[in-house]
C-alpha cells in the first residue's frame, strides 16, 4: 500500500507517518512538502499511489480542493482524503463537490481514524465509483429468529419458499424469502394475523402498495407483487443487502459519510414529494440500502397523499416513531413535507452523534421534547453542521428549509 501525503506542515508531516507506522504498518508513506516541491505538475504519476492525503491548505495562498480538482482534471487521482486545521460543514460539502474519499480534522486525527479512512478509501474506490449520491455499504443486514411463525401460524405464502424472518414492525413481520419460480431473493412483509379484524390496519397495509405504485422511483423500495392467504395480506418486495441505515450507525459514520448519506435521502425524499406523497415515518431503520450503495426509502404505512384526506391521519400521527417525529405531528398538526425534512434533521444528528436528539422515559416525554425543547447542540468538534440541523430541526416549519430539493441544492450545489 503507497500514500502519497502533501501538507506543508512538517510537524503534521511527521505525526502523521509515526501514525500510519503504527497503525497501518503496511503503507509506505511518501510525505511531499508542497513549500519546497510545489504542486505535482501535470503528468504525474498518480498511478504509484494507491491513497493520496491532501491538506487543504497546502501553503499560504494554495486551495488544496482546487489542487484536487485539477489533478481530476489531468487524470486518474487515487481516492483522496482532505485534511483540515479546522472547518465543518462548509469545508465537508467543498470536499464532497471536489471528489474527496472523505474529510478528516486533524485536531481529532488519531492513528487508528487515519488507517482507516484510507483502508476505506482504497476498499470503495476498488468496488465502485464514489461521487456525491454514492457510497459503498457492505454491512450485512441484520436477521434473527429462522423460521418463526406469526402468531402461531406458520407463515405459508404460494409461490414463495421462506428461509428466515429479518424484522418485524407495529403492524407487520418480515422475512427473507425466495420466489419459487425463479430462485429470485426478495422480502416478504406479512400483517400480522392478529391484526386481520382491524380494518384500519388492513387498509393502511394495503394502501402501501398504492403509495409506493405512484411514486415509482429508484429511490424507494420496488414491489413486486400484492396478494392475500386465507390468513393475511402480503407485499413481495425488493431485499436490501446493504442493510438498513440503524447499522451504519452503530457502526460509526464519519460526518463525510452522513452528508453523503443525507445527500442521498435528500434525492430520495424529492421523488417521494414529487409523487405528491409525505412519509411520515421517517427513521433510519426504514432507510436501506441496495449492494451498489445507493439507498431507498420504504415502509409507507403511514404515508399521506397530499391530494387526500383519511381517516387514518390521526391515528398515524400517534403510530409514528416518536424519536423521529415532527413538532407539528407531535401536536396533531398537518404534517407535510417539511415534517418529513425536520425527521430527516433528527436522523443527521444521529448519524454525526451516535445518539438520538432527545431522550424521554416515554412517547409523552419526547414529544414534549420535540414541541418545547431548544434544538440540540452538537459537540465542538461538530459546530461546524449546527447551522445544518438548526434549519432541519426548526420548531417552526416556515424556518426549515422548503423541500427536499432546497436541502440537495444547498449540500450538492
Amino acid at each position: 500500500m503507497r500514500v502519497l501525503l502533501i501538507d506543508d506542515s512538517a510537524e503534521f508531516r511527521d505525526q502523521a507517518r509515526r501514525m500510519l507506522a503504527e497503525a497501518l504498518p503496511e503503507a509506505a508513506v511518501l510525505a511531499w512538502d508542497p513549500a519546497v516541491q510545489g504542486r505535482p505538475v501535470a503528468g504525474f504519476d498518480w498511478g504509484r499511489f494507491d491513497c493520496l492525503v491532501l491538506d487543504d491548505t497546502p501553503g499560504a495562498e494554495a486551495d488544496g480542493l482546487a489542487w484536487l480538482r485539477e489533478f481530476q482534471m489531468e487524470g486518474a487521482v487515487p481516492p483522496t482524503l482532505i485534511v483540515s486545521d479546522a472547518g465543518g460543514e462548509e469545508t465537508a460539502v467543498r470536499a464532497i463537490k471536489a471528489g474527496a474519499a472523505d474529510y478528516l480534522r486533524k485536531s481529532d486525527l488519531t492513528g487508528k481514524r487515519l488507517a482507516a479512512a484510507i483502508r476505506e478509501a482504497i476498499a470503495d474506490a476498488r468496488a465502485s465509483p464514489r461521487g456525491v449520491d454514492s457510497l459503498l455499504l457492505t454491512q450485512p443486514l441484520r436477521v434473527s429468529e429462522i423460521g418463526q411463525p406469526i402468531g402461531g401460524h406458520p407463515v405459508n405464502v404460494p409461490g414463495y419458499r421462506v428461509l428466515r424472518r429479518i424484522g418485524e414492525g407495529g403492524m407487520s413481520r418480515v422475512y427473507l424469502a425466495e420466489r419459487e419460480s425463479d430462485g429470485l431473493q426478495l422480502v416478504l412483509k406479512v400483517l400480522d394475523p392478529r391484526l386481520r379484524r382491524d380494518e384500519s390496519f388492513r387498509q393502511r397495509f394495503l394502501r402501501e402498495y398504492k403509495v409506493i405504485q405512484r411514486i415509482q422511483n429508484e429511490h424507494v423500495v420496488m414491489i413486486f407483487d400484492q396478494g392475500f392467504t386465507d390468513d393475511y395480506p402480503y407485499l413481495a418486495m425488493e431485499y436490501f443487502p446493504g442493510g438498513d441505515l440503524t447499522v451504519r450507525i452503530q457502526g460509526g459514520v464519519s460526518s463525510m459519510a452522513a452528508l453523503k448519506i443525507l445527500v442521498q435521502i435528500a434525492r430520495a425524499l424529492d421523488a417521494v414529494h414529487a409523487a405528491g406523497v409525505v412519509h411520515r415515518d421517517l427513521k433510519p431503520a426504514n432507510i436501506m440500502f441496495r449492494a451498489s450503495g445507493r439507498l431507498a426509502i420504504l415502509d409507507f404505512g403511514l404515508a399521506r397523499e397530499l391530494d387526500a384526506t383519511s381517516t387514518l391521519t390521526q391515528r398515524g400521527m400517534v403510530m409514528a416513531t416518536p424519536l423521529y417525529m415532527s413538532p407539528e405531528q407531535c401536536l396533531g398538526q398537518p404534517h407535510d413535507p417539511r415534517g418529513d425534512l425536520y425527521s430527516v434533521g433528527c436522523i443527521l444528528y444521529e448519524m454525526l452523534t451516535g445518539d438520538t436528539p432527545y431522550q424521554g422515559e416515554n412517547p409523552s416525554a419526547l414529544a414534549y421534547q420535540h414541541v418545547h425543547a431548544p434544538v440540540p447542540r452538537l459537540p465542538g468538534r461538530l459546530a461546524g453542521y449546527q447551522s445544518l440541523i438548526d434549519r432541519l430541526m426548526a420548531k417552526q416549519p416556515e424556518e426549515r428549509f422548503q423541500s427536499a430539493r432546497d436541502l440537495f441544492a444547498h449540500i450538492a450545489h
